[in-house]
């Protein structure tokens, strides 16, 4: 504003550049103040304390972990086809006997498709165990 009335009162040319090179200024502070509430505004909508910003940095050093891990795991597990041999050299009955007594899910040992073909292996009990029996009847 003061700028913009020195420009406008300026009689000679010197008058005139001193009062455009202000009005310039002005315009830049302006602009670098509005950069700067923006970025400051768009960080957080309340400023975090040290706790709560530590706590955000632990949570994501774990999921980072997490992450480098699953990756490993699947780089690991490419190679190797478990499925094809569980289903073709195991009788399902072990798999399943071992996930009840172990408290594993059974959806993590056999896919929808698996379940659904072996049911009638899912109710076998925890206590099950594959014998000379059972290998004759097989």
């Amino acid at each position: 504003e003061k700028a913009k009335s020195m420009k406008e009162k300026a009689k000679t040319k010197e008058e005139k550049i001193a009062a455009t090179e202000q009005d310039e200024k002005a315009k830049q502070t302006r602009k670098e103040l509005g950069e700067l509430k923006f970025t400051q505004n768009h960080l957080w909508e309340k400023e975090p304390s040290k706790d709560q910003v530590v706590k955000k940095i632990e949570n994501w050093k774990e999921k980072i972990k997490k992450m480098e891990l699953n990756i490993k795991h699947k780089d690991d597990n490419k190679e190797v086809a478990l499925g094809t041999s569980k289903l073709n050299y195991m009788d399902p009955r072990i798999s399943v006997a071992w996930c009840k007594r172990n408290d594993v899910p059974i959806e993590k040992v056999f896919s929808k498709t698996m379940r659904d073909k072996f049911n009638w292996a899912m109710a076998v009990p925890p206590e099950w165990l594959f014998n000379e029996e059972i290998a004759k009847q097989g």
